[in-house]
């Protein structure tokens, strides 16, 4: 960050010297070109003055002016190619009142030129240059105080600082002999209307006849008048001037312009002065975070980066105390010893703090940093006089608090906090990288351990292929796991309930020596199913159970000489706990993320490697019993064949006798049949019986030989079947009204001469069901799918009941009465089998007088 820059500081104090000496009109706009712009000042007493035509771009600025004869308007016309910044508009802005007091001048008969205006605007531009040169703002203020009191002769000032809601005074003048705070709550002023106002208008407020009671400040009545002036920094208040006199109850003119052109000058001091403060700061944090960020550069230590966070502090900052701590169990621990903490903060936590516990350190503010004022400080017999908190996140939430405790007596400057902040954040972005490393770390290990027990179990794999015996497969998964570990014993029990007795824990299988022959008594015996801790939790949580030292109150055993470190994890099949797989290290130690993963490992391939055995298993038992059910099906279709085959030929001969006898009798009976048509009807309706009996011998034996006949696979163009079947149809047209709509259909891999039934079945039907429309229509057309082609036949024939429509494809199944229709009721049951041959489907929709729709699909092949 850079200073700001202005054009006209420079001919700023020659300006101020012209115009104060100035006593006629030429002298005001002459003091006023100074500033290099053309002038635009019109007086009653002088004649216009022209001003030339202005260039393109040319900026003026309007200053409304209150002089002797009433407003004015001061017009400045500066050129196109003239910077105006931010401290140049500020400086324009201070000219009203001092041009004001010039035009005064030139309306006086001594031309204003009284020693005590010289006194006081010489005072001025003494303020003025002593403000140019000062940087710090408690220096700016005492200068204000001396320049104005050299120009308001008589009068006291003050300057406060606002802190929070309310007001601290930072200064007063050495003629002021009050306490304005003394009897205020907490040394701070509030709830004062004439502050608030200030405050509200940003602009110089003038109080004249001042009212101490009515204020709220009764140690200031012996006062008649007050001025007060704002000032803001980052467009927050930050600090109010005030001015007070005892001498009149108002404020002149000259007073109201000597004051706001002299806030107007220390507003801008301040202004360039907090630029250069925060410059400073941010390079004294820059020099913090830099010094933290080389220091912590090649540490991932908790407590080295800590100590050296607090170590950069107070080098820094100076009269601080510093601690770190971390959120465990619930609760914020010091890294440090308990002992090294600074009393204040021990009353602040009172005792252990859960991480959610205090306002100033929940989550809301996590990642952030907090600084705390004496005000809200919490009370206690070491309180400081600030204090402030950065918190720092894992995975999203708390994992520790960097905490500074202020000794000074003051709140925190802009340049404490922002070392505070760049410190903080450079130690969460530590902690946050060291946390990665760690979990890089661990990350590489349990990746190496699953390595290892994915080679192992490979290898398992390869050995136990065909292994159907569960416990075979156990017995290696243990071999596997105790390869990869220390030296110790692996035991795997399972729940049983011995006949008349308690339900225990059974060894099952066990690998490597207990080296405790009573402990291996016991364990060979069974133990309690609810005492033993190590079996029972994991069994019930399905969660492992880790012990870095096994607990000798775990299970209720006496005998535990030579058990070091356990693990018990559930294995589960389908999600249920089936046993528990157990390792035993000889000695103590802890169980690293490493060893969670390999076992964890171990038993989701045991588990895996039991599950496919059991499937082997099933999958071996379910294909003998398939292989079965298939022989038993393939004798019984072939028996029922042979049978319909049979039955179809052996009834020929006797309807063949039948038909023959009824037609003998039919002869023999000659004319004698006239005389007696009961006879006749007899007759006639045997001779119709043998016909359709030979129907439906004929639908047999075609229904047999579809299921017999070999396929003859091959491309079909379905629209070559369908114009061969409307040719074998036309005898069935005659004298009817029957149109034909079909779409192109598509070709598929086929038996031709099978396919052809299938479409002379639905076609015929269509055919037949439509005799008693005086226009039939027959619509065909086809649908294409990813994977198959379907086959639509429609008609607006008499339809059928569509719950029934499950029946139309079986044998001998109708849904109209042989006198309505006629045929055979085994059509379709041969359709469905010749699709079924074909991996096809079959489907039936239609409603009673509302025609019917049959449809076939069949695999596509394109």
């Amino acid at each position: 960050m850079t200073a700001p820059t202005s054009s006209l500081l420079r001919r700023w104090q020659e300006v101020i010297s012209a115009l104060s000496t100035a006593v006629t009109l030429s002298q005001v706009r002459d003091a006023l070109r100074g500033l290099g712009a053309a002038v635009d000042l019109a007086h009653p007493d002088d004649p216009p003055e022209p001003f030339p035509d202005s260039l393109p771009g040319t900026v003026t600025v309007e200053l409304p002016v209150s002089g002797a004869t009433g407003p004015l308007t001061a017009r400045l016309h500066f050129a196109p190619d003239t910077p105006l910044g931010d401290v140049d508009h500020a400086l324009l802005a201070a000219l009203p009142p001092l041009i004001g007091a010039a035009l005064t001048r030139t309306a006086l008969p001594d031309g204003g030129r009284t020693r005590d205006r010289e006194a006081a605007l010489r005072a001025f531009m003494l303020l003025t240059e002593e403000l140019g040169d000062a940087s710090d703002p408690d220096a700016l203020i005492r200068s204000a105080d001396r320049g104005i009191r050299q120009l308001l002769p008589g009068v006291s000032l003050a300057y406060m600082d606002r802190v929070g809601s309310g007001w601290c005074v930072q200064f007063m003048s050495g003629n002021i002999e009050l306490d304005l705070t003394g009897a205020a709550p907490g040394g701070l002023l509030t709830g004062i209307s004439a502050l608030d106002s200030a405050v509200r208008s940003g602009q110089p407020t003038f109080i004249d006849h001042w009212d101490a009671g009515a204020q709220g400040l009764p140690q200031t009545a012996r006062y008649r008048a007050a001025a007060l002036q704002a000032f803001y920094r980052d467009g927050q208040v930050s600090g109010l001037l005030a001015v007070g006199t005892t001498d009149h109850d108002t404020w002149t003119d000259l007073e109201r312009g000597v004051f706001t052109a002299a806030c107007r000058s220390l507003n801008l001091a301040l202004s360039r002065a907090w630029h250069v403060q925060q410059l400073a700061e941010e390079r004294a944090a820059l020099a913090a975070f830099v010094s933290f960020e080389e220091q912590v550069l090649h540490t991932t230590d908790l407590l080295d980066l800590s100590t050296r966070a607090a170590d950069v502090l107070r080098a820094t900052l100076g009269d601080v105390d510093v601690a770190y701590l971390e959120a465990h169990h619930g609760q914020w621990t010091p890294v440090t010893s308990a002992a090294d903490l600074p009393p204040e903060l021990t009353d602040l936590l009172g005792g252990p703090l859960a991480p959610d516990t205090h306002t100033a350190l929940t989550a809301q503010q996590a990642g952030q940093t907090l600084f705390l004022p004496f005000p809200d400080a919490p009370a206690g017999p070491h309180v400081p006089r600030a204090f402030a908190v950065h918190v720092t996140l894992r995975d999203g939430h708390p994992a520790g608090m960097l905490v500074m405790l202020n000794r000074a007596g003051r709140d925190w400057t802009e340049r404490e906090r922002s070392v505070f902040r760049s410190v903080g954040r450079s130690l969460g972005m530590a902690l946050d990288r060291a946390a990665k490393d760690d979990l890089l770390r661990n990350q590489n290990a349990s990746l190496q351990a699953q390595t290892r027990s994915l080679e192992a179990f490979a290898q398992l794999s390869a050995d136990l292929g065909a292994q159907e015996d569960r416990y075979a497969l156990i017995r290696r998964a243990q071999e596997v796991a105790l390869s990869l570990l220390p030296t110790g014993f692996a035991v795997y029990y399972e729940p049983d309930t011995a006949p008349g007795g308690p339900r225990l824990w059974r060894l099952k299988s066990q690998v490597g020596d207990m080296g405790n022959p009573e402990l291996q008594r016991t364990v060979d015996a069974g133990l309690d199913f609810e005492r033993t801790l190590n079996l029972i939790t994991p069994w019930r949580t399905r969660e492992p159970l880790y012990q870095d030292a096994y607990a000798l109150d775990t299970d209720g055993l006496t005998h535990t000489d030579g058990v070091g470190a356990t693990a018990c994890l559930p294995l589960l099949e389908n999600g249920t706990p089936v046993g528990v797989f157990c390792m035993a290290q000889d000695h103590a130690r802890p169980w690293t993320p490493a060893d969670r993963s390999l076992l964890s490992s171990v038993t989701r391939s045991l588990a895996l490697a039991l599950d496919r055995a059991r499937s082997v298993t099933e999958l071996r038992r379910y294909s003998a019993e398939l292989e079965r059910s298939n022989a038993a099906m393939h004798a019984a279709n072939e028996e029922l064949e042979a049978f319909a085959y049979s039955v179809s030929h052996d009834l020929r001969a006797p309807v063949r006798h039948i038909a023959g006898f009824a037609d003998l009798l039919r002869k023999a009976l000659g004319q004698e049949l006239d005389t007696n048509p009961k006879a006749a009807r007899a007759l006639n309706i045997i001779t119709e019986s043998t016909a359709h009996m030979n129907e439906l011998i004929d639908a047999m034996l075609n229904l047999s030989r579809t299921a017999r006949q070999e396929l003859r696979v091959g491309p079909v163009d379905l629209n070559d079947l369908v114009r061969g079947v409307q040719t074998d149809l036309k005898p069935d047209l005659k004298g009817r009204s029957v149109q034909w709509r079909v779409s192109e259909l598509p070709a598929v891999q086929g038996d031709a001469a099978l396919l052809r039934q299938v479409l002379s079945n639905l076609m015929g039907n269509a055919v037949k069901y439509t005799t008693r429309r005086p226009e039939a229509l027959i619509e065909i057309w086809a649908e294409a799918h990813p994977e198959r082609w379907t086959v639509h036949v429609r008609d607006n024939g008499v339809g059928f009941d569509s719950r029934y429509a499950h029946k139309l494809f079986g044998v001998f199944q109708r849904l109209h009465r042989p006198e309505e229709f006629g045929g055979t009721g085994v059509g379709l049951a041969n359709v469905r089998r010749i699709l079924s041959r074909h991996g096809g489907s079959w489907a039936a929709q239609g409603a009673p007088d509302q025609g019917a729709t049959f449809s076939f699909s069949l695999p596509r092949t394109d």
